[in-house]
């Protein structure tokens, strides 16, 4: 680089041609030095552009530029503080200080029932905003909700809220105000009752000033007590009533398959301060629920205890309970459409009635005892009746007491004698101590008598045998011959045309024995098998191996009478059938032309699968074709006290037979039926029960309500009566009447041999008096006075007559 100075003293060596340009020179150099001191100075516009730079300076007291080493203090704009200093170091701003931070104007101030908000800033320095709002239930009465921060702090003033306030409330005279209703600010709660009891609220119980200034709900009135119709779901109302007043019961109804939740019936009642329906009318589905298991008691399913109808449960008893009247072990129960099981699904402890039975003398058993299963008891029974055979004392069972008839009436069935003849009393069954005369039959001669005893018949027969004289073919009477024989004599005959020595026949019971046929029998003979005898006029026999006698057994036996063998069968092959045998309850008729098939007919109430019966290898088959009934059998039915069954006693009834019970006297039948009937082994479940009866109650002294002809035990009927007009009850009980109030006073009187006087009255009251007149002496008075007793005083025509002034005086009184 070339020397400016250098240039210029070179130039200065012209002397005079070269002036003008070394003043140009100096002007040159001048200027170079100048702009090599400016360029050690500070500007304005460096600041700006430098990162000391900061909007909230305040610039515009700054020069253009400040020369090296100058120091510069910068301000602050309205609304900032700090302390900043410039410095000028050789053409670069340093700083020292703080640079400007907005001013704080602190906290804006709490407003009462109101909140703020920070809407504007970071914080409350200068240029934030803040928002007030009132709380719920207050309103700005301030011109603004809102403050600045501004240089010399917050503007304006803190808002004011104020509660909201609600109009008065007016109510008629009949509310009753629990509260003030004249105070209307925000939160204010005011009550409501009715003043008077049969009065309810129509409105709200309860207002209070909300934060609108409005009040809540409906300002009430007192109304007469009434309930609209309900909606019922699953259910309906009956009758078209629309309102319904205190005390009204609603009448409704469930849809089928549902009932009433609560039985009692619903009222339109006040409850509180409203009316409503009590209890609430609704219907539930109708289910059945198992009560808990009690002792006894196990139900299976077991996981569950409620049931839809229709649905069943088997109920399992132990050993010594029972479910239903018959006291069964185990039951079905189903639930039924009402809701409740049939049966009952509750077992209940097997035990025996304490009461004396019918019939019985001696009864071990203590009034009200409970006697249980498996517990037995010592009787004895009244004269004419004895135990069941066998029996010695009762038990209490599952199916009652056993026997079931503890006491039997002795009775002892027709005895007929071949020999005799019943005198007179021709029945079937005889009772305890009846005593029967039979004569002897011709052929016979004696008389006897035989009595009805517990054992059976006591007596024996003692007609004895008278036989007349026999004759025997080809036989004489050799000795005592007579024309009649008694009991045990004997007659001794000689065959003609023999050598054998005689014989004896004897008279027996059954006629004459030991006879013999001069002619006698053949030997006998039995094809496939042997014969044992004779002994006598009698032969055994059996067959031989591989056949067998068409009859039952394996052996026979056969009689020699009058020359020919009775009983003699022939055998047959094991693989033949025996004659037909004999099924209960039916027949076997063999049919023609088939000796190996026979047809089976049941008796009426029987069937069988089997309608024939096929010889099979020797073998009816089957070989046991049982007749069966149509449908299962009952059992004998069950006893009803003080009734008896009028049909003959069965150990079974077949299905679809009947019996009928009768009351002793002075009991009746609480129900027209006294039929029940057997259906597949059940009898009918019909409320049979015999009850005493009061004939209606006849009196002239009382007036009756009295209508029906009978009344069961227990009745009531009401009564007056006529003298007095006292009011009672009377009650049958044990056939007897039993009145509350006694109707004094008399019946009218009737005498022998005479007649009223005056007015004749049906009824006299306790001390008043009746007169009569004698019809044989018309001036003689009877007068009888009405006591509690009855009637009393003179009742006697046939008395000496009184004299005229007797009677008279008599009259007078």
């Amino acid at each position: 680089m070339i020397s400016w100075s250098y240039i210029c003293l070179g130039v200065q060596g012209y002397e005079d041609k070269m002036r003008l340009i070394s003043q140009s020179c100096a002007l040159f150099l001048w200027m170079h030095t100048l702009t090599l001191v400016r360029s050690q100075d500070c500007t304005r516009e460096q600041f700006f552009r430098g990162a000391l730079y900061d909007s909230n300076f305040d610039t515009t007291a700054l020069e253009e530029s400040y020369p090296d080493g100058k120091q510069v203090r910068v301000g602050c704009k309205v609304g900032y503080s700090g302390f900043f200093k410039l410095i000028c170091n050789k053409g670069e701003w340093d700083s020292r200080g703080q640079q400007c931070e907005p001013k704080s104007c602190g906290h804006p101030g709490d407003a009462q029932f109101a909140d703020f908000e920070l809407k504007k800033g970071d914080d409350f320095v200068f240029g934030s905003e803040v928002v007030f709002t009132c709380q719920k239930g207050y309103q700005m009465v301030s011109r603004r909700n809102y403050r600045h921060c501004m240089a010399g702090g917050w503007d304006g003033t803190v808002p004011v809220c104020e509660a909201q306030q609600c109009q008065a409330i007016t109510v008629a005279d009949n509310v009753h105000v629990i509260g003030d209703p004249y105070e209307s600010t925000y939160g204010n709660v005011v009550r409501f009752t009715c003043k008077l009891s049969h009065e309810i609220l129509n409105g709200s119980a309860e207002m209070y000033c909300d934060e609108n200034g409005e009040w809540s709900g409906q300002v009430p009135k007192c109304i007469e007590i009434e309930c609209p119709p309900p909606t019922i779901e699953h259910g309906y109302v009956q009758g078209n009533i629309q309102k319904y007043k205190e005390h009204d019961v609603l009448h409704f109804r469930c849809n089928a398959r549902y009932k009433p939740v609560d039985p009692r019936p619903s009222m339109c009642s006040k409850r509180g301060i409203t009316a409503e329906w009590s209890p609430t009318p609704a219907c539930e589905p109708i289910k059945c629920r198992l009560p808990l298991p009690a002792e006894g008691t196990s139900y299976e399913p077991s996981s569950i205890n409620v049931f839809v109808p229709g649905k069943t449960v088997e109920v399992r008893c132990g050993r010594k309970f029972g479910i239903s009247e018959n006291f069964d072990s185990t039951a079905v129960t189903i639930c039924k459409e009402d809701g409740k099981w049939s049966p009952r699904p509750v077992c209940l402890e097997i035990t025996c009635r304490s009461r004396r039975p019918q019939n019985v003398y001696y009864w071990n058993v203590r009034w009200g005892q409970v006697i249980r299963m498996d517990e037995t008891v010592s009787y004895s029974c009244n004269t004419g009746y004895k135990k069941p055979d066998g029996v010695t004392e009762a038990t209490c069972t599952r199916n009652g007491w056993e026997p079931d008839i503890f006491c039997r009436e002795i009775t002892c069935n027709r005895q007929d004698y071949q020999n005799s003849n019943i005198d007179g009393n021709d029945q079937n069954v005889f009772k305890y101590r009846d005593r029967v005369i039979y004569n002897c039959k011709t052929g016979y001669e004696g008389r006897f008598a035989l009595t009805c005893e517990k054992t059976g018949w006591v007596g024996s027969e003692q007609c004895r045998k008278v036989c007349k004289k026999l004759h025997i073919d080809d036989a004489q009477l050799v000795q005592n011959e007579k024309e009649t024989y008694g009991l045990q004599e004997q007659a001794y005959y000689r065959c003609k045309d023999s050598a054998q020595p005689r014989f004896s026949v004897t008279c027996e019971q059954s006629g004459w024995t030991g006879v013999k046929n001069c002619s006698g029998c053949l030997t006998a003979h039995v094809s496939n098998g042997f014969i044992v005898g004779p002994h006598g006029d009698t032969v055994y026999y059996t067959c031989n191996e591989g056949y067998k006698l068409s009859t039952e057994g394996w052996w026979a036996k056969a009689k020699c009478t009058d020359g020919v063998w009775s009983g003699l069968k022939q055998c047959i092959a094991n693989t033949t059938c025996k004659d037909i045998p004999d099924i209960p309850h039916g027949k076997v008729i063999r049919q023609r032309g088939l000796s190996k098939d026979a047809r089976i007919t049941c008796d009426d109430g029987y069937h069988t699968d089997v309608h024939r019966l096929t010889c099979h290898e020797g073998e009816w088959l089957p070989p046991k074709a049982i007749c069966t009934p149509t449908a299962d059998t009952c059992k004998p039915p069950r006893k009803v006290d003080n009734a008896v069954i009028v049909d003959p006693y069965q150990k079974e009834y077949l299905s679809d037979s009947t019996v009928t019970y009768r009351c002793r006297d002075k009991f009746v039948l609480l129900e027209p039926e006294d039929r029940i009937r057997c259906k597949d082994g059940q009898w009918e479940e019909k409320n049979i029960m015999c009850t005493p009866y009061c004939d209606q109650l006849k009196d002239d002294l009382m007036t009756f309500t009295a209508d029906k002809e009978r009344y069961v035990e227990g009745d009531v009927i009401k009564y007056q009566c006529v003298i007095s007009g006292v009011e009672g009850n009377a009650t049958c009980n044990n056939h007897e009447w039993n009145k509350s109030e006694d109707c004094k006073g008399c019946k009218k009187l009737d005498i022998d041999n005479a007649d009223i006087m005056y007015i004749e009255k049906k009824t006299y009251r306790l001390r008043e008096q009746a007169h009569y007149t004698c019809r044989n002496n018309a001036k003689r008075v009877l007068i009888v006075t009405c006591e509690s007793s009855g009637w009393t005083g003179d009742m006697n025509c046939s008395a000496p007559t009184h004299s005229d002034d007797d009677s008279d005086r008599v009259q007078e009184k």
